[in-house]
């Protein structure tokens, strides 16, 4: 995510440059006048940059993420003209890779007159990984507010104790396609709006749901009462079409496609929740070989199509 938290208004080079020694980075300057970018040996290597290379900052604008590279550029801008600093996330890709950096900017001036812009930079793609890998391990996801896997799967291993019963219940998985080429087009900000719609959606869409969970880096779950196999799959079609709806993003919206995998909570499932979850990830996976942006419910050893709604128009 992006934090566009403006800092202080004074910043010196005592509170900054130290705090560029706290993880991997360093520190940086450029001269307004020229242009010409000063970095530490940290900095160089965040950037895949050789050390010591004469720098010209439109060597290091190439490297940011385009989304990031326009809320920075912004958000420079402003604090040349107002003498505040800020703090702001940027996502940087370099030789195949993607990194995250934390970019801390203050000004210095001559005679009233900016001259001089500095901080330090430093890499906070482990952070980043940790506070996404929290949706595994506490009992509610930070991002959406749903329940995490690790609840979800609790509660699908005790669903599975009353596989023979009188009641009719299902696994459904939803996933955003091609979730690398969303974050391409729209950087990790435009990913982090549609996960959090999309959960949004979901718990909108299922109040009935015994449970409604993200279990993933852009997988959702859900735990639903059914009365029949066909109702489920014309229930999974007819949300299918306003879950994929575009996502308001900034000025505009981003494209949204979904693939959607269920399986019928069985007899053969009693004591086995891994059964049922490899039966609905079957569905998704069959889902994404027909192109996805579809729901496929598993059905034996296959996963067929759903024989409602848009499905039936379409055949």
């Amino acid at each position: 995510m992006l934090d566009t938290t403006l800092a202080k208004p004074a910043h010196a080079p005592a509170s900054l440059f130290p705090e560029a020694l706290l993880g991997p980075g360093g520190a940086w300057s450029c001269d307004l006048a020229t242009e010409i970018v000063s970095w530490t040996d940290g900095v160089y290597d965040l950037f895949g940059i050789r050390r010591g290379q004469t720098l010209h900052r439109s060597m290091a604008l190439d490297i940011y993420q385009s989304q990031s590279r326009s809320e920075m550029e912004r958000q420079r801008a402003a604090s040349i003209r107002s003498g505040k600093g800020f703090v702001l996330d940027c996502q940087l890709r370099s030789d195949g890779r993607s990194r995250w950096m934390r970019l801390r900017l203050g000004v210095s001036y001559d005679q009233g007159r900016p001259i001089r812009i500095f901080g330090s930079k430093q890499d906070v793609t482990a952070e980043k990984k940790m506070w996404d890998g929290l949706v595994t391990v506490t009992t509610n996801d930070p991002l959406t507010g749903l329940t995490s896997r690790r609840a979800f799967e609790e509660a699908t291993r005790e669903l599975s104790r009353h596989a023979e019963g009188p009641h009719g219940f299902a696994l459904a998985v939803v996933a955003i396609d091609d979730v690398e080429g969303l974050r391409e087009r729209h950087d990790h900000a435009g990913a982090l709006d549609c996960l959090r719609c999309l959960g949004e959606r979901l718990a909108r869409l299922f109040p009935d749901a015994i449970l409604v969970a993200r279990i993933g880096g852009a997988e959702f779950a859900l735990l639903l009462r059914v009365g029949s196999a066909k109702a489920m799959e014309a229930t999974l079609d007819n949300a299918h079409r306003l879950l994929a709806r575009p996502v308001p993003h900034g000025s505009g919206a981003i494209e949204l496609r979904l693939s959607v995998g269920a399986a019928l909570l069985k007899p053969s499932h009693r004591g086995e929740p891994k059964r049922l979850f490899a039966e609905a990830d079957s569905g998704l996976y069959v889902a994404r070989a027909a192109g996805g942006n579809c729901v496929r419910v598993f059905d034996g050893m296959i996963a067929r199509p759903p024989t409602t709604g848009a499905a039936l128009r379409a055949g």
